[in-house]
Formats: C-alpha cells, structure tokens, sequence
C-alpha cells in the first residue's frame, strides 16, 4: 500500500453520460490489478470528510485511468470537476482484485454499474491471452451505457436497457442464461440485486454453483476506511463475517451471499 500523488493527465467525455479521467501515479500504476481500489481524498474536509473508493483500469506502468458518470456523491463529483494538470492525494492499491485462472477459454464480464473500469482491465488482460470476452452491460437508459464503440473489436458486447432504448428491453439478467452456459468464469461488479441474480441463475443453468466459476466486486457496504480499521464494511459469507476492504472487495460468489441472508 502506497500513498502517492498523482496528476491528472488527460479528461475526456466519451459519451454522452460518460467521462474519462487519466492520472499518472507510477508507484500505483504498476501494481495495479483490476478490481483492486484507491482511496481519494476529495478536496479538503469542507468538501468530503470521508476519502472515496475509486477503482482504477490499469494502462501502463505510469498510468490508470477512471470512468465516471454524473453522481450524487460529492467526493465523486468533485473529482469530475478535477482538470488536467490537477493532482490527487491516494492510497492504495487496495483490497484483493479479479484473477483469472490459466485454464480459462471463455470469459464472461457482467454490469450494471458505473463500476466498470475493473471489468475494462479484464478485457485487456483476455485479449492478450487469446481469451474470448463477453461484455454483458446494463444500465437504465441508452445515455447512461458505456459506450460499445471503445471496446475493442473482438469483444462481444450485449446491452440491455430498462427503457429499451438500446439493446434488450429490460435487466441485463434477462440475458444471463445462455451467456452462463458458455462462459468457463464470470466476472462481475453493479448492484446486490445482480450478484444474487447471478448466483442463482448460475445455480439453475448449470445445476449447481462450483467454486472459481462466479467472482463478485462488493460495492454494498459501502467502503469507508479502506484499510479494515473502521469495520463497517462486513459482509455474510459461509465462514462468518469477512470485511470488503480487506477480504474483498472481489469474493467468489459460491461462498457468499450478496443479499446478507446468513448461511445455515
């Protein structure tokens, strides 16, 4: 874990919801793993008391990058008024990231979220490992979906909308069945809804869940301290209480229940 400085090198909209902010942070750059996260601090105290989780995508040894939407939050508000040549105070890299098995084939990416960065890193990682990459994205309207244009070519993309102003009309989890039947792992980050959809779809598609098939990013508790100091961040697994800050913030999905109900 690093505390480290870094400066805003590039910030672009690419979409009409969506924005791209790069910042170079060499001593956290190079460490980086997808699903792993920083702390922000967001301005002096007036602005934010509490540091913001963001989650990064890996670029090079120099730099990461962040993909935001227009929030209610006011730390992430904040950083998108942030301007080139700007510097951020962080920490990190936090908690523990995505990782994807040698063996795998066919690699699924699922979300709802704005979170979308983790699964970004992934699709980098797939394609230089000859891995063939679904992105399975939902959002609630066409503006707010990340946009299909900045993937590269050989990345399957499939939409879905809750006003069916693009791609299927309704929850992206009305497209999980066949898409569960042909991956070898699923990767996923959004809302508890989805990663308990995706648990239980997983379970009636291939008749049971097997651990290292479907990995979560916990987005719920929300991340406070980052460091496992506050405690605020627990969630239910199959062997009690684990922390997302510290055990996650990614959790394999066959011992955890995103809803909070307790195991048996």
């Amino acid at each position: 874990m690093y505390c480290s400085q870094g400066t805003i090198v590039h910030k672009a909209s690419i979409a009409p919801a969506w924005w791209q902010i790069v910042i170079n942070a060499p001593t956290l750059a190079k460490n980086l793993t997808p699903g792993q996260f920083l702390m922000l601090r967001c301005g002096n105290q007036s602005v934010c008391y509490l540091r913001r989780p963001i989650f990064p995508q890996h670029l090079s040894d120099d730099t990461f990058c962040v993909m935001l939407l227009p929030s209610p939050d006011p730390g992430l508000s904040w950083l998108l008024t942030q301007q080139i040549g700007g510097t951020l105070d962080l920490i990190g890299p936090l908690g523990n990231g995505f990782n994807l098995p040698n063996s795998v084939s066919n690699l699924l990416l699922v979300s709802d979220d704005q979170t979308i960065a983790p699964l970004l890193g992934l699709v980098d990682i797939a394609i230089t490992r000859n891995i063939n990459v679904t992105l399975a994205l939902g959002a609630s309207r066409a503006n707010t979906l990340y946009p299909a244009t900045t993937l590269p070519p050989a990345v399957e993309f499939q939409a879905a909308t809750l006003d069916g102003s693009a791609g299927h009309h309704g929850p992206i989890t009305d497209l999980l069945p066949d898409l569960l039947g042909w991956a070898d792992v699923v990767c996923a980050t959004g809302s508890t809804n989805l990663l308990q959809t995706l648990k239980n779809k997983t379970s009636a598609v291939r008749l049971g869940l097997q651990p290292d098939f479907l990995f979560g990013l916990m987005l719920t508790p929300t991340i406070a301290c980052g460091t496992g100091a506050c405690f605020s961040c627990g969630v239910q697994t199959e062997v009690g209480i684990k922390l997302t800050c510290t055990n996650g913030p990614v959790f394999d999905l066959a011992h955890f229940n995103p809803d909070g109900v307790p195991y048996d």
